[in-house]
């Protein structure tokens, strides 16, 4: 009988031996599987991606400084994204109210598609993964248009997002707008969203790429370098107020009547025009696609010629608006012969990234911060000299890129300074620890431009 039992013993054991041994099995070749899924063996291609850090002494004046980046970020999310109740947007501004109800606060009624993408790139610098992949299907299904490039801007209403959420609504108000985008009747290609969304995509890809992804990067190559001149626009003579100097953050104001503009004053219209915009080139995103894919060689070096070109003058060292084929460039767009500041910057901005820095731009735009501390909207064509009062601070950001691509540490001091003028440190802000402008009536107003992108050139 104990024979007996042994045997059924042994008996039992063998079957639960391979019981055990098919469960490893499983569980080895599930997570296999899972790896093989999610590219963990995947190879990635170099993008030839180059990095530019700020130097110990810059970031020592930044540490001596008010800065606090992180709260920054958060307070912008908040500010324009969640107390509008349009995750995963962002809006492009706010104007802070008053302490009265006859100093309302206003908003604007556009997603910029710039700023999603630079929102997209700040997630990708910070490892953000899940928030860069929703933003990323968002961005493909709401801003992208039937030729594979993304448009300029969507209105909320049409995002499909629920707005039963926000905490504060605000007015709308086209005088803060991009005037341009109140006067179109429907968005247009934005070719600087779509070339910034290419280089967002390969520094996505050098983080968690794989072959899906290099095949969409692939696909947005073809089309913007397929897209050899398209229909671009902007806002002539736009009536902007001039920024109060100095600036102070004054949030309990009694606003001011809206001048009448005098008459023969020339009216906001619409500016079209055909060619390749320079800014709008994003000259490194280009050149790390022609790495990966080489087809594209022969036009990414045509296209960084027609930049390099379409400098204003030597004494006046911006770039034109457009080039609008056969070796000619459209310098402005209004009535005045002026040319605007941010883009020229763009531009300066993009070519020192590609190892091409203009150094006449590169000592102009020191020597206005150096002798004056502030850069304007809009510099004449002939001398140089502002012929706008209004401040341009998304400029600021720009400069701080071209001083760390420079590790020109004085430069880099001196514009840090001037923007912190506008950073707000006033404890009662809706808008503390970001940076704001001054807009019309003594009014605050926080934008996402700037704020965006000096999270990601302080880094």
């Amino acid at each position: 009988m104990s024979f007996l039992k042994e045997v059924k013993q042994n008996n039992r054991r063998i079957p639960w031996g391979i019981v055990i041994v098919i469960a490893i099995i499983a569980v080895v070749g599930t997570g296999a599987f899972f790896l093989l899924k999610s590219d963990f063996f995947y190879k990635k291609i170099d993008t030839s991606a180059k990095e530019y850090k700020v130097t110990a002494e810059m970031n020592s004046v930044m540490q001596e400084s008010e800065l606090q980046t992180g709260y920054m970020f958060s307070r912008m999310s908040q500010v324009l994204s969640e107390n509008r109740g349009i995750e995963p947007w962002l809006l492009s501004w706010v104007v802070v109210p008053g302490t009265t109800r006859s100093v309302p606060g206003y908003q604007s009624q556009y997603v910029d598609a710039f700023e999603q993408v630079l929102l997209l790139e700040n997630y990708i610098l910070s490892g953000k993964k899940s928030d860069a992949e929703e933003l990323m299907k968002a961005i493909d299904a709401k801003l992208m248009n039937e030729e594979g490039l993304l448009v300029n801007f969507a209105k909320p209403e049409t995002l499909d997002v629920d707005t039963s959420s926000a905490t504060a609504t605000y007015e709308h108000n086209d005088e803060f707008e991009n005037s341009a985008y109140v006067l179109m009747e429907q968005p247009a290609v934005s070719m600087q969203a779509s070339t910034t969304y290419l280089r967002a995509l390969m520094d996505y890809y050098d983080k968690w790429g794989n072959e899906a992804l290099l095949k969409k990067i692939e696909e947005l190559a073809e089309h913007v370098f397929a897209k050899e001149k398209y229909v671009a626009y902007r806002a002539a003579d736009q009536m902007a107020r001039p920024t109060p100097l100095p600036v102070s953050e004054i949030l309990d104001v009694t606003p001011t009547p809206s001048p009448t503009p005098s008459e023969g004053e020339p009216e906001n219209k619409l500016v079209q025009k055909e060619g390749i915009e320079l800014a709008a080139m994003d000259l490194d995103a280009l050149r790390r696609a022609s790495a990966l894919f080489p087809r594209f060689q022969d036009k990414y070096e045509s296209i960084l010629k027609k930049v390099q070109e379409g400098r204003v003058s030597d004494s006046v060292p911006l770039y034109a608006w457009m080039y609008v084929g056969d070796g000619n460039y459209t310098y402005y767009s209004g009535s005045r012969e002026n040319v605007e500041l941010v883009p020229s910057l763009y531009t300066i901005v993009h070519l020192a990234e590609v190892g091409k820095m203009d150094q006449s731009a590169y000592a102009w735009v020191s020597s206005k911060i150096y002798n004056g501390g502030f850069l304007y909207t809009h510099y004449s064509i002939f001398d140089g000299e502002a012929d706008s009062s209004v401040e341009a601070v998304e400029a600021y950001p720009l400069v701080l890129r071209l001083a760390v691509i420079a590790e020109d540490e004085s430069l880099f001091k001196a514009t840090y300074q001037v923007m912190m003028r506008k950073y707000s440190t006033l404890d009662t802000s809706q808008v503390l620890y970001t940076f704001f402008r001054s807009v019309a009536d003594q009014r605050i107003a926080l934008y996402a431009r700037e704020n965006l992108l000096l999270q990601i050139f302080l880094r």
